[in-house]
């Protein structure tokens, strides 16, 4: 199996820490730069987006989600991701993570624009907002207690050091103090470490 990911996305990040986690030697990681348009990527993945990963049978799983579950039930026992019955705000809070990272990338998205004279204003507040609602929201919730790994908290260190890495002017551990002291805890674990974008 092959990895098709970017450093920089904190999709693909989400993706490596779970390969990482899970041990999954066999796969092959291949750094690519989507924008490239490689002709064997966009074949596998039509959207041209990473991460894609390409299964022994020639076929291809995207996106990151998706990935996650296979890995998961594959080669993980199903002990990532919340059951599918009952669990429903466990499965809330998944794509809550993964819609703040979606409005990370749409920001770090005008903040290229504006390089180009069209930023919106307008949807850059929007973008901040819902980045700043959902972490006051995550810092009152159950997901920082204990230290078990689950999905839930692989997305959400992956955002976390996205917003570092992109969005530095952004003060959020201001708004999330009980958020940033369990990142300076779990980020010490070698699979955060070892991925972390640079």
């Amino acid at each position: 199996m092959k990895l098709y990911y970017s450093d920089a996305s904190p999709y693909a990040r989400m993706v490596r820490v779970m390969i990482e986690l899970l041990q999954l030697n066999h796969i092959q990681l291949t750094s690519t730069n989507p924008f490239d348009n490689d002709e064997e990527f966009v074949e596998a993945n039509p959207l041209g987006k990473v991460p894609c990963l390409m299964l022994a049978d020639g076929s291809a799983l995207y996106d990151s989600e998706v990935i996650c579950r296979f890995l998961d039930v594959e080669y993980g026992q199903s002990q990532l991701f919340a059951p599918a019955d009952g669990y429903w705000s466990r499965h809330c809070l998944f794509s809550m993570l993964k819609g703040m990272l979606d409005s990370a990338v749409a920001l770090r998205q005008e903040q290229m624009r504006a390089e180009e004279g069209n930023s919106s204003p307008f949807w850059k507040g929007r973008f901040e907002q819902a980045l700043l609602r959902g972490l006051r929201q995550i810092d009152h919730s159950g997901l920082l207690n204990g230290d078990e790994i689950t999905a839930e908290r692989i997305a959400l260190v992956c955002l976390l050091d996205y917003l570092d890495f992109r969005h530095p002017s952004i003060e959020w551990r201001n708004l999330a103090p009980a958020t940033a002291l369990w990142l300076n805890h779990i980020s010490k674990e070698s699979i955060f470490r070892e991925t972390r974008p640079a």
